[in-house]
């Protein structure tokens, strides 16, 4: 069963870092799932694109001036 790690974890004696998307049995896959260190990912993955957005257009900084007197 493929599970993506939740939480720092290691798995038959190896580490599996948060992030990891890893090929368990279906014993341990129960163990990590029941502990809410892991989820599963289904099997085929769908790519996302993602468009950057249009930069928002910001009004100028309008700056004090300093009056002579004031320090």
């Amino acid at each position: 069963m493929r599970l993506q790690i939740l939480r720092q974890t290691s798995i038959a004696g190896q580490p599996a870092r948060v992030g990891d998307v890893v090929e368990v049995s279906d014993r341990d896959a129960r163990l990590l799932l029941g502990s809410g260190k892991a989820q599963p990912v289904p099997s085929a993955p769908v790519p996302v694109v993602v468009q950057d957005p249009e930069p928002i257009q910001r009004k100028p900084r309008t700056r004090r001036t300093k009056n002579k007197g004031d320090s």
